[in-house]
């Protein structure tokens, strides 16, 4: 893996830039920036992906520095500071796929929250063995992320203390076509012809359209 003394902005590819405590996911591609906390790390308005505006210090043993652009007409751009940087890889293959999984994972946590088995029996008001029950039995939607079982927040409803109507359809029909919960989660997240373009969760209130679209989706053989 090739690795560098620092980043200035002129690059292009995928970097992973480690810190003591974070990474940062530098896309020069898609010209964007995801904070990855590390684990114990304090949760920060930046872990989500931002276009980049500047790339102002970038070296390994020293602290980053960069901006990036504001979508919040009260601020002119977004700054983040890291710890010292103890690496800077360049990544392909392999670990750039699971770069792009971390920076979509991190996306998904951002908008709408991944929430653990406690986190979601607290807000179910009810017992965490029963949250395991209808885990076991196709009644929510799960996947494993930082080697825990996490549920998606857009399952339990904007006040998030309930389940939403389209979850055991979908569920079910996921668990037949033996489709896993993070190709779910995913394909929830995802632009699609099938809602000309929306992504699948913009049409959450449409239950019957929304497991028949995920049905053809999952049927198709490559």
């Amino acid at each position: 893996m090739k690795t560098v003394e620092g980043l200035n902005g002129d690059e292009s590819g995928v970097w992973r830039v480690t810190t003591v405590c974070s990474s940062y996911i530098v896309n020069f591609q898609r010209g964007t920036v995801t904070r990855i906390p590390g684990v114990g790390s304090n949760v920060t308005f930046n872990d989500f992906e931002r276009p980049l505006r500047t790339l102002d210090t970038c070296k390994v043993g020293e602290a980053g520095y960069w901006t990036m652009k504001s979508e919040d007409s009260f601020a002119d751009y977004y700054t983040q500071q890291s710890t010292t940087i103890v690496r800077i890889a360049l990544l392909t293959g392999i670990e750039l796929g699971k770069a792009m999984t971390d920076v979509a994972l991190q996306n998904i946590h951002a908008l709408d929250g991944l929430y653990s088995m406690t986190d979601v029996a607290t807000m179910l008001n009810v017992e965490e063995p029963k949250i395991r029950v209808m885990l076991a039995t196709d009644q929510l939607i799960a996947l494993i992320w930082r080697e825990e079982i996490v549920f998606p927040g857009c399952q339990f409803g904007p006040d998030r203390n309930h389940i939403e109507s389209f979850v055991l359809p979908l569920v079910s029909a996921a668990a037949d076509l033996d489709f896993s919960g993070f190709g779910l989660t995913f394909w929830l997240y995802t632009p699609t012809t099938y809602f000309g373009g929306d992504r699948p969760l913009s049409h959450l209130d449409e239950p019957e359209r929304l497991v028949e679209a995920f049905i053809a989706h999952a049927s198709i053989e490559w």
